[in-house]
C-alpha cells in the first residue's frame, strides 16, 4: 500500500492543519518524539538563554561587584592619618598656604601609628562673620581672598559644628573671634603643657596665637616651604579639644604630643 492509499482510508479532518495531519499519520511515537523535544529544550532553556535573557543585568552587577571590591581593597590598604588638624576661619587658603601649613606640621609630627611614614590630614573650612565679611567686601577681597555669601557661610558654619561634634580633629588653626565662642570647651594650655607659658602668646586659657610661637617664626624665616605661612590672620589661634567620647583616645594622645612640640619648640 502506498501513501496514496494510506491516505485514502484515513478520515480527511475538516480544516486539519499539517503537523496534526502529520501527527494523525505517524502515530504516538512522532508526538513522543516531539515531547521529549520540547522537554529537553524546556530543561537547558534556562542556562542556556541566560546570557541572552539577563546579560545586562549581569554585566552590571559585575561592574558594581568590581567597583565594591576596589574600593573595600583600596580602603584597607589605604593608610591611616597619624594627624588630623584643621583651620577654621576668614581666610580661603590658596593651595600655597595650604601647603606651607601641611609642611609645617608634618616636619612636628612623629610617626604615631608605626605604619612606617607619616600622614597629615589638613583640612581648611573658610568661615567669616558678619563683620569679616564687610571688611572684605571693602577692601575688595584683599584681607581675606573671597567674601563668602549667606548661604555658603551657613554651611561651613555647620561644618566646624559638625566635625567639632564627630571628635575626628582635635587640634585646630582657629579664628580667634571663633576661638571665643569655643574657648570654654578647649583645654587649658598650663594644664597640657605643665607650665604657664608667657602672657603674650596666649589667646585665652585655652589657646595661643600661632604667629607667636617660635616654630611660626623659624619656619617663615628659615624655611622657603614656611614663607607662605604669612598669609595667616595675625589672630589665628591655635587649641586643642579635650577628648570626646567619638574621639580615637590614640589619636588625641597623638595631638597633646604634637600641641606639646609645638609650644616647646626651640627651648
Amino acid at each position: 500500500m502506498d501513501n496514496n492509499d494510506f491516505e485514502k482510508n484515513e478520515p480527511v479532518q475538516e480544516n486539519e492543519s499539517n503537523a496534526a495531519k502529520r501527527l494523525r499519520l505517524l502515530g504516538d511515537s512522532c508526538d513522543d518524539k516531539i515531547h521529549d523535544e520540547k522537554e529537553a529544550i524546556t530543561k537547558g532553556s534556562f542556562f542556556g538563554n541566560l546570557w541572552y535573557q539577563y546579560k545586562w543585568g549581569i554585566i552590571i552587577g559585575a561592574v558594581l561587584l568590581a567597583i565594591a571590591i576596589i574600593f573595600i581593597v583600596s580602603m584597607v590598604n589605604k593608610p591611616k592619618p597619624d594627624m588630623y588638624l584643621s583651620y577654621a576661619g576668614p581666610l580661603y587658603m590658596d593651595n600655597e598656604t595650604r601647603a606651607a601649613v601641611e609642611y609645617t606640621f608634618n616636619s612636628m609630627m612623629e610617626d604615631y601609628n608605626g605604619n612606617g611614614e607619616k600622614l597629615l590630614n589638613f583640612s581648611a573650612i573658610t568661615y567669616q562673620n558678619e563683620e569679616q565679611r564687610k571688611q572684605s567686601a571693602d577692601e575688595m577681597n584683599a584681607n581675606y581672598g573671597v567674601i563668602l555669601h549667606s548661604n555658603e557661610n551657613y554651611k561651613a558654619r555647620t561644618t566646624i559644628q559638625s566635625q567639632m561634634m564627630s571628635g575626628m580633629v582635635a587640634i585646630y588653626l582657629m579664628d580667634e573671634a571663633l576661638y571665643k565662642e569655643y574657648e570654654a570647651t578647649m583645654l587649658d594650655v598650663g594644664d597640657i603643657l605643665g607650665y604657664e607659658p608667657t602672657s603674650l602668646i596666649m589667646a585665652g586659657e585655652g589657646g595661643v596665637y600661632f604667629k607667636r610661637t617660635q616654630l611660626y617664626r623659624y619656619m617663615v624665616d628659615n624655611t622657603e616651604e614656611g614663607k607662605a605661612l604669612k598669609s595667616l590672620p595675625d589672630d589665628t589661634v591655635l587649641c586643642i579639644l579635650p577628648k570626646l567620647e567619638t574621639m580615637d583616645e590614640d589619636m588625641h594622645e597623638s595631638s597633646l604630643q604634637l600641641f606639646k612640640d609645638i609650644m616647646n619648640f626651640g627651648k
